[in-house]
């Protein structure tokens, strides 16, 4: 880690040092609460929900900038990779982006473009949240910038898949993660996201990033100590409940402290 940086991501200093990183999805419980208590668990990163929900812009910009105040990496994610979308997101503090249904190579060299600065892309540069406010180095936040952004791909169609390992190539992409749920659809496997032919195809796109050294999530989340020791031997480092919703979560643990009463 630098001395001081301008920019800080926690989630990727993990990432490059080889560790794991721990990730809480966010739908609607977009709050200062959620936030601080997902770091005081020990989660490193916050992924906010913004394709099935609506998020309210300024909501958005205080839950980035709270994360980042505490340490936890507020990464969000985008329909499409172009500045308008891409560009807002970064600018209001987030850092990093996860590219919904990623199906081609184009759609990657976008992500990159609009979230690194020239030479590596073409970010417009503003001095705003992403930069807490304050007027520094220009020059050395924007290599910063350039390094900390973490770009995540998200697979979920069978076009997808096929078109992985071309995507994973893109200099500039950080790793891959999976929308099962979609992928079992796109198959007409509706609701069986755990069905062997669609696990398969996540395996393969697995075993491919970590060929390529990206961060990757497994096929299935681990249950218990032993197969997530096991997956991190593997190669994988992302884990956690990415595909559960906060009101999923909400409602195990409150059916739980009911179950005995009913």
């Amino acid at each position: 880690m630098k001395t001081n940086p301008i920019i800080y991501n926690h989630a990727k200093t993990l990432l490059k040092s080889g560790k794991p990183v721990k990730v809480i999805n966010i739908f609607e419980f977009l709050n200062p609460s959620t936030i601080q208590i997902s770091s005081q668990l020990g989660y490193d990163m916050i992924l906010i929900e913004n394709e099935h929900v609506m998020q309210k812009s300024d909501q958005l910009s205080s839950a980035f900038l709270l994360a980042r105040s505490i340490g936890i990496t507020p990464v969000v994610t985008v329909i499409e990779p172009n500045r308008s979308i891409v560009s807002k997101m970064l600018d209001s503090g987030a850092l990093g982006i996860i590219l919904s249904h990623a199906e081609t190579i184009e759609q990657a060299k976008d992500l990159v473009k609009w979230s690194k600065y020239p030479p590596k892309g073409e970010r417009g540069l503003a001095l705003g949240a992403n930069i807490e406010y304050q007027v520094k180095n220009i020059p050395s936040y924007c290599n910063e910038a350039n390094e900390e952004i973490l770009l995540l791909l998200k697979i979920e169609s069978v076009k997808g898949v096929k078109n992985a390992d071309l995507m994973m190539s893109v200099d500039g992409i950080d790793g891959v993660v999976f929308g099962p749920g979609d992928l079992a659809a796109d198959m007409q496997l509706y609701g069986q996201w755990e069905h062997q032919e669609v696990l398969l195809k996540i395996e393969n796109v697995i075993s491919s990033a970590i060929n390529k050294g990206l961060a990757v999530e497994p096929s299935i989340m681990p249950n218990d100590k032993e197969k997530f020791h096991k997956d991190i031997s593997r190669g994988i480092k992302i884990f956690g409940p990415t595909r559960k919703s906060d009101y999923q979560l909400f409602r195990d643990a409150a059916y739980a402290e009911i179950e005995n009463y009913l």
